[in-house]
């Protein structure tokens, strides 16, 4: 099968064709199909007009054309036309990826203009009550991306979703557009994140020099708490500041907290770790290539994510949970959303209430001082997540959907 990706952005530094996208890609053409992932990187010029492949997976970015958002998706729906696909998969409804989709539905030849040969995925929610009401955006972009979410979401022949909150949220929106009968049959499957089959020898080479790697990162002796991500507007890691915070007092200043995220949110994080007074024990990283932050991850101690209950919190599948329990962290997470369909309370990572920096603070002490304990739970986390949520195992759902 003959399977196109049109991407929302480009390939870093946020993840969504890193972590979401390219796992899935690289499982069907192990399995004999070919994908291409058509990116367009306006937020990262660098990449404009160059092409790689990764495990038979060919990505490629546009040129740019200035980096104009409309001219970036006509070169995309070009491309389309050109590669005759048998499956069209935007991700996100929202960006130059779903403005392609518009324009091929508008102007394609009749392979696309079936509207069963094309599928939109949905891993975030995008409009109103969500990413709309957090981002600064101008009046007129809140429009055309809440408008552009419901058309996408309205013309899709069958529609992915990240999480069980986005498979409601769709359906929820494809019904009030037009609640027809057809409309109210529109398949919507949900498909968690998982990680790409490379990974689990990626993360086997570096527990073999695990000690190695403390010493080279200068971690040796210390309590290594980690973060990896991004950072966005209105995020929730006041609450780890505040876990952090408390615990130091009991760590006896072997207490470690590495941050390596980007974001428009970093700003406001620095701010909150500075008043909070824990400067000294704080190590920063930018983006770095994903073998090296799987080097770091194996090499910590402890993975942190704190979340609030919100809709995009309850909406999100989070590639960082899943880099975290392939690398076999014990972590503190919140009890939100899709982290409690991954983990399991004292089991596999330590759920804590949204937004309870108390109880996050708690969690993460039990950890630290119970180093056999924790790593039993992240070894739990690890074969939990190959056993139930690795692409390769789940080849066979990805045929279906494709073949439906």
């Amino acid at each position: 099968m003959n399977i196109v990706y049109l991407a929302p952005f480009a390939f870093s530094p946020k993840a969504t064709v890193s972590a979401r996208m390219l796992p899935i890609a690289t499982a069907l053409v192990r399995h004999g199909h070919r994908v291409t992932i058509l990116i367009p990187p306006y937020d990262n010029p660098a990449d404009a007009g160059k092409c790689w492949e990764v495990e038979g997976v060919r990505l490629e970015n546009v040129a740019g054309g200035g980096f104009s958002l409309l001219r970036m998706a006509q070169q995309m729906a070009a491309r389309v036309r050109e590669l005759q696909p048998d499956v069209l998969h935007v991700f996100k409804p929202v960006g130059p990826g779903a403005l392609a989709m518009w324009l091929l539905l508008r102007t394609a030849p009749r392979y696309v203009t079936k509207v069963g040969n094309v599928i939109v995925d949905n891993d975030d929610w995008e409009g109103k009550g969500g990413w709309l009401d957090v981002n600064p955006y101008p009046s007129y972009q809140k429009w055309v991306l809440a408008w552009q979410e419901r058309w996408a979401l309205q013309h899709a022949g069958l529609i992915t979703c990240a999480s069980h909150t986005l498979a409601a949220r769709s359906r929820e929106l494809v019904n009030l557009l037009q609640p027809t009968p057809f409309l109210a049959m529109k398949p919507i499957i949900v498909l968690p994140n998982g990680p790409d089959a490379s990974l689990r020898e990626q993360v086997r080479a570096a527990e073999l020099k695990r000690a190695a790697l403390r010493e080279q990162f200068g971690w040796a002796g210390q309590h290594i708490a980690i973060y990896a991500g991004t950072v966005p507007h209105g995020h929730d890691m006041d609450v780890a500041v505040r876990a952090v915070q408390t615990v130091r007092t009991s760590a006896a200043g072997k207490l470690r907290w590495v941050i390596i995220a980007t974001g428009d949110g970093l700003p406001t994080l620095r701010e909150s770790v500075s008043e909070a007074g824990l400067d000294n024990m704080v190590e920063w990283h930018s983006f770095m290539p994903h073998a090296q932050l799987v080097e770091r991850l194996v090499a910590a101690d402890v993975a942190l994510y704190p979340y609030r209950d919100t809709n995009i919190n309850r909406a999100k599948c989070s590639g960082k949970v899943i880099d975290y329990m392939a690398c076999a962290k014990p972590m503190v997470v919140s009890d939100v959303g899709m982290n409690r369909v991954y983990l399991e309370n004292g089991m596999s990572g330590r759920l804590t209430p949204p937004g309870d920096a108390e109880a996050f603070a708690s969690a993460l002490q039990e950890l630290l001082a119970s180093p056999e304990a924790a790593e039993r739970m992240g070894r739990a986390a690890q074969t939990h997540l190959w056993q139930h949520f690795g692409w390769e195992a789940r080849v066979s759902e990805l045929e279906r959907i494709y073949s439906a």
